[in-house]
């Protein structure tokens, strides 16, 4: 691993296994850095992108109307009646 200055502190580790992790740093002036360790690879240091999450007030979407008589709509309403109502059958093994 390469030597960094002991003033910058650990924020947070992701391991992945024992032999790949990404360390997350702070300086002291409140920068941060990444080092990122793999087995049989040089240490890589970089500086993370900050992304910016901007407020947005977006409508909220309309309902959809799904819309009604098509011949696949209702088959068993269609074939068994307006009050056919589904019959559970204890014979049958939870699925």
């Amino acid at each position: 691993m390469v030597k960094l200055p002991k003033e910058d502190k650990v924020i947070s580790i992701l391991c992945f296994n024992p032999h790949e992790q990404d360390w997350l740093f702070q300086r002291p002036d409140s920068t941060t850095y990444v080092v990122q360790h793999r087995k049989g690879k040089e240490d890589f240091i970089y500086t993370p992108e900050t992304q910016l999450e901007l407020p947005l007030d977006l409508p909220k979407p309309l309902k959809s109307h799904v819309p009604q008589g098509f011949p696949h709509q209702n088959m068993l309403q269609k074939k068994y009646g307006e009050d056919w109502v589904p019959v559970s059958n204890p014979d049958l093994e939870p699925h």
